[in-house]
């Protein structure tokens, strides 16, 4: 589906799903809630809607988990609009005042699993009792052709079923299939499979109708697809060859990780899928553009390099960009680096020492155990067998030991992998470089920087070929998620394609200019980019008035760059809420997005007690709490807000005139 021309400002909003709530929603929000949204937006001049992912992820609440790359979710299912739905109705009813009383007293969260379970049940049962129809459905049989995902993703949905949601390497059927194996375990299996199929049907035609309703009423339809899939998918399990099981993909340590992100996901063969003519993304993009009409590709990075963890490994210290060129070994050993001076910087090295100093008396049991003495020396390296993060947590050993070994597996200044060598992370950090010359350390580390910058050129001859091929694959709009350690080639290659870059307000800052120790000052979102997308909070963020209420260097910040007088407020206020829309709205980015959470907010009778409650999720954390939380009121209730209406469409005309596009 195709995006308006981007001669004129466009603003809108973001919300998961599931966040929504109608007055036909059950216990969820549901595909066929954003038409209603939709209606709410066209009156207040918002013009694209921005979905978190929508994709399968079973009994994970987290979007970012799927199980395909092409199923949706069940959860967004309206079960009243199924065939036959009127013999569950009393059961449909039921559960929504279950779960609405359930939300109150979960500070307005849903319960992800029963709502799921519910659906699941009743789709189930809805097929059985009209099997003999839904057989005999023409338009079913065309659907299923058209599809061919379908196959393998019933296939593994109902193995998964079956074998109690273990991980597919512990099944003792099709835990390593061949094509025509899933091909035949379908035609075998009918009443297993063809169910879960029928589901996808109609969650199809009800994502279908929904997004051809906004159409209708000029709101654009924004998806979202992750970069990169689960271990414990569909796509993983049947194609297994277009995925490098070996390791894992992740992000480098920051300022705010400072032992990186480790996600659990595969890395892709590129190689492989390149022989393959790219057409499993190819796939996943016409299955998306049914629906989108424009779509986020989340850490856009990953197309240029992916920072590729060893499996084994929990934390992302160890990890590296891939690809990239290594330091290479003879001319290492050229700088004076012989295969022993390598071995100390590749491969941890424990002195008696540090054993003592750690451990105390426990040290010679642990050595014993857990370490190999190097000759006669009082020197030890790790036993290959404990020489992963994994297996150290692994051991029944206090977290006395287990730190003291984990903090000795990582201390490495350079990685070995495959006989090519690469710099860690934190090689100047480590004790093999800490032991080294001045003169060696320089050389090191001026190699290793001659690596980095020439493996840039590399990266941006990789991401614009990825990037090119998928742009040409797709009629959708292309907006990418570029946060991180951003290679200086990522925003030019974007710029050449016209593929719009992300602006989170309160992270653009003038980093490169900022003095020593001082924080670095924001950048007027008038000076973005035309093509980026522009938006004060994300669903890894918390809200304005969250991020205003929990940091106070950082609102002092702020109130300065937003040129108001007097004291800086600890609590947000209406009116400087008003203050901190407008000033996203006056940027030059042709995309502005507001989270619903921050656009309700605008009405201050709808302020939550606590903003910390009204956050989508808290990065590196699991709980009930992320990817729950729901409008707490119906969006039919939003057409008699008049006030906030019209605040909106003030907002949203004025930036669409400023933008080149007149008035509404």
């Amino acid at each position: 589906m195709r995006f308006a021309p981007l001669d004129r400002n466009f603003t809108g909003v973001s919300v998961p799903v599931a966040a929504l709530r109608t007055r036909d929603s059950c216990g969820v929000g549901e595909f066929a809630d954003l038409a209603v949204l939709g209606k709410w937006c066209a009156t207040a001049g918002l013009e694209v809607i921005q979905l978190l992912p929508v994709n399968d992820t079973g009994a994970n609440s987290s979007p970012y988990s799927a199980l395909s790359a092409f199923a949706l979710h069940p959860l967004y299912l309206r079960l009243q609009a199924l065939p036959g739905a009127e013999r569950c109705a009393a059961e449909i009813s039921r559960f929504k005042e279950e779960s609405a009383e359930s939300e109150r007293t979960a500070n307005g969260r849903f319960s992800y699993r029963p709502c799921l379970d519910l659906k699941l049940s009743i789709l189930s049962r809805l097929y059985e009792a009209n099997a003999a129809a839904i057989a005999r459905d023409r338009a079913f049989e065309r659907w299923r052709t058209d599809n061919p995902w379908v196959v393998p993703y019933t296939v593994f949905t109902a193995l998964k079923k079956k074998n109690n949601d273990a991980p597919w390497s512990t099944w003792p059927e099709l835990s390593d299939p061949r094509a025509p194996d899933i091909a035949g375990w379908w035609k075998e299996h009918p009443g297993e499979c063809m169910p879960v199929a029928w589901g996808q049907f109609q969650l199809e035609a009800q994502l279908s109708e929904a997004s051809r309703a906004l159409g209708a009423m000029g709101v654009f339809l924004k998806g979202d697809l992750p970069i990169l899939m689960s271990r414990e998918s569909a796509d993983v399990w049947a194609d297994r060859g277009y995925f490098d099981l070996s390791a894992c993909a992740g992000a480098p340590p920051d300022m705010f990780s400072p032992d990186g992100q480790q996600w659990g996901f595969p890395v892709y063969d590129w190689d492989r899928l390149e022989k393959d003519g790219y057409r499993w993304w190819k796939e996943r993009l016409r299955q998306a553009g049914k629906f989108f009409h424009a779509f986020r590709i989340d850490h856009v990075l990953g197309f240029f390099r992916i920072w590729r963890i060893p499996r084994g490994e929990i934390t992302a210290l160890l990890g590296r960009f891939s690809p990239s060129i290594g330091l290479g070994r003879k001319e290492l050993e050229a700088l004076g680096f012989d295969k022993g001076r390598l071995r100390w910087l590749t491969v941890p090295h424990v002195s008696g020492a540090q054993l003592a100093s750690a451990l105390g008396e426990d040290g010679p049991r642990v050595a014993g155990l857990y370490l190999k003495r190097i000759g006669g020396e009082d020197l030890y390296n790790l036993a290959p067998e404990v020489d992963s993060e994994v297996a150290i947590n692994a051991l029944a050993e206090s977290p006395e030991v287990t730190r003291a070994l984990r903090s000795w597996h990582v201390d490495r200044a350079l990685l070995e992998e495959s006989g090519d060598i690469y710099p860690a992370w934190y090689m100047e950090r480590s004790k093999g470089y800490q032991s080294l010359s001045d003169p060696e350390k320089d050389l090191l580390r001026d190699l290793a920087g001659r690596r980095r910058r020439e493996s840039e050129d590399s990266w941006e001859k990789h991401g614009r070929a990825l990037l090119a091929i998928l742009k040409g694959a797709t009629d959708m709009l292309v907006c990418a998620e570029d946060l991180g350690d951003v290679p200086r080639c990522v925003p030019r290659v974007l710029d050449e394609l016209s593929i719009l870059g992300l602006r989170i307000v309160r992270w653009s800052r003038e980093y490169d200019s900022a003095v020593p120790g001082a924080p670095a000052a924001f950048i007027p979102p008038e000076s973005y980019p035309p093509l980026s997308v522009c938006t004060p909070s994300v669903h890894d963020t918390s809200t304005i008035r969250g991020w205003w209420e929990e940091d106070k260097a950082e609102r002092e910040l702020f109130f300065r760059f937003l040129g108001q007088p007097g004291p800086c407020p600890e609590r947000m206020t209406p009116d400087l809420l008003q203050e901190v829309v407008s000033r996203c709205c006056r940027a030059a980015s042709r995309l502005c997005m507001f989270q619903l959470q921050d656009i309700l907010d605008l009405d201050p009778d709808l302020w939550s007690r606590d903003p910390r409650g009204d956050r989508i999720n808290v990065p590196g954390t699991v709980n009930a709490e992320n990817w729950t939380w729901r409008m707490p009121r119906a969006v039919e209730d939003l057409g008699a807000r008049a006030a906030l209406s019209r605040r909106l469409r003030a907002l949203t005309d004025s930036r669409r005139v400023r933008g080149g596009g007149g008035g509404a």
